[in-house]
């Protein structure tokens, strides 16, 4: 008889505790991730000197108001290779490069996730001839020198994109690698004959006295653009936050639709002068695109690129390093 009364005992403790833990599941489904919201999470954003989305959401509310009761804080600015160490040594979870910069790194089997495409028209990336060269076309170019970033990066993309696109053959030119700091001075001295790059470099290029734009990515077929990136870590224990910080990346899209000086303001805060604002301003405004299945199609087709450049030896597993944040 004591036996079955403390059969019974037990059955009872452990319905009760069946149900205690039905109960801290259903409350913590109803939250999606119990962790990621509780007011001690916090996403890191090692922002760059560039006027993306994920930089110049520090100076809005939007990022903070999605990722409540969480917070975010941004440290800055980075170049981009800093940016990504400040990540992979555990100093932040987020940042931003390029889709071809991100499938070199995912080539590699690095640990990170992208979350949102910041695309534009291409308008931003170019070949630009230097002064006094008399280079006029691309063709102009062979046995020349072109200053690029890296081996593999945008410039390099720009480069065998360009003269593919023009059925030229992008080994008869000489890339030099070089930091994008000292692009104005080689190319404005003489040092190179042209530069591919983007951006405020490519604005700066094209205010030089003389020199000439000879291609831009928009007439080439561009799908090198921006993207938005986090630890794999960090998107495996808060995809909620990941997908909030998605969130904000689409207002500030938005906005910037209507605001396109949220983009020149940004340059001018990083030091550029008026003459390259201006230029600037005529560049397409970036608009946020998810990671979806158009989004994905598009970053293989890159990759596959990447494979017929010589650029890398396989395709990576862009899947896998990927998240809509739609769903």
């Amino acid at each position: 008889m004591m036996i079955r009364t403390n059969h019974t005992i037990i059955r009872k403790l452990a319905a009760l505790g069946a149900v205690a833990l039905l109960l801290s599941s259903t409350a913590c489904s109803a939250h999606g991730n119990a962790s990621a919201n509780t007011d001690t999470d916090i996403m890191r954003v090692a922002y760059l000197s560039t006027a993306n989305y994920l930089t110049t959401l520090k100076n809005e509310q939007f990022a903070q108001d999605e990722l409540a009761p969480a917070t975010v804080k941004f440290t800055g600015p980075y170049n981009p290779a800093d940016a990504r160490t400040a990540v992979q040594s555990g100093n932040a979870d987020a940042t931003s490069t390029g889709t071809g910069s991100f499938i070199n790194l995912i080539a590699q089997d690095q640990p990170w996730v992208a979350f949102a495409i910041e695309y534009y028209d291409g308008d931003s990336q170019g070949i630009v001839a230097a002064p006094g060269t008399g280079i006029d076309s691309l063709k102009d170019l062979y046995g020349k020198t072109i200053a690029i970033d890296s081996k593999g990066a945008t410039g390099d993309y720009i480069v065998h994109q360009a003269f593919a696109n023009a059925g030229l053959d992008a080994s008869q030119v000489t890339e030099v690698e070089m930091s994008p700091s000292n692009f104005s001075a080689a190319f404005s001295s003489g040092q190179v004959d042209a530069i591919a790059t983007f951006d405020q470099n490519l604005a700066s290029a094209m205010a030089t006295p003389g020199a000439k734009l000879l291609v831009n990515a928009k007439e080439y077929g561009n799908l090198n653009v921006s993207i938005h990136i986090v630890s794999q870590s960090f998107a495996d224990e808060h995809p909620d936050l990941v997908k909030a910080m998605y969130r904000a990346l689409v207002k500030e899209s938005d906005k910037a639709q209507e605001h396109p000086e949220i983009i020149t303001d940004a340059y001018r805060e990083f030091g550029a002068s008026d003459e390259i604002v201006d230029q600037v301003a005529k560049f397409d405004v970036p608009e946020i695109l998810p990671i979806d299945a158009d989004g994905l199609d598009m970053l293989e087709q890159q990759a596959q690129q990447y494979v017929d450049f010589g650029f890398i030896d396989a395709l990576p597993d862009v899947k896998s390093h990927v998240m809509d944040c739609t769903k």
